[in-house]
């Protein structure tokens, strides 16, 4: 393997530490564990979704899902209603509360990465995307071969 594709995992790994302590503290903001966080980045980025939704997207059971709704709904991160093809399941959105947060938390570090890349050419900076994308797709990649019991990438 070249040393440079060495570096640039070992980058990648540093970044998922330094994620991980960030992800921590934003969750002791919002006075939620990191499960709950999890299912609020999913609405955030996947829009509203029903309960058994959320409990898909983010892998939880559906006895989990509730309580993490639960416990999002008196915090005043989630607003739920009654799905208006089901009316057996709800309907889980962030809320305004969630929204207001979110700017606050996170508002600071787009202006840091705005003063530490702004700078940088447009198409380099959508190169430097593109290539985290695919650091995201490989990782995603191997979480399900490991999932699945495989400890080699070419058992299939």
């Amino acid at each position: 393997m070249r040393s440079e594709t060495t570096d640039v995992v070992h980058a990648a790994r540093a970044l998922h530490a330094a994620t991980e302590a960030l992800l921590d503290a934003v969750a002791s903001r919002y006075g939620v564990n990191r499960n709950d966080l999890r299912c609020l980045e999913i609405l955030e980025r996947e829009g509203p979704m029903t309960a058994g939704g959320l409990a898909a997207a983010s892998h939880l059971s559906p006895a989990a899902i509730t309580k993490v709704v639960d416990r999002l709904d008196r915090a005043g991160y989630v607003t739920r209603h009654p799905d208006a093809e089901d009316r057996r399941a709800h309907i889980v959105g962030t809320s305004d509360g969630h929204a207001d947060l979110r700017t606050a938390i996170w508002q600071p570090v787009l202006a840091d990465a705005e003063a530490a890349f702004g700078a940088r050419p447009a198409a380099e900076l959508c190169g430097l995307a593109e290539d985290l994308r695919r650091l995201g797709e490989l990782n995603r990649t191997h979480a399900r071969r490991l999932s699945e019991g495989r400890t080699d990438p070419s058992d299939q």
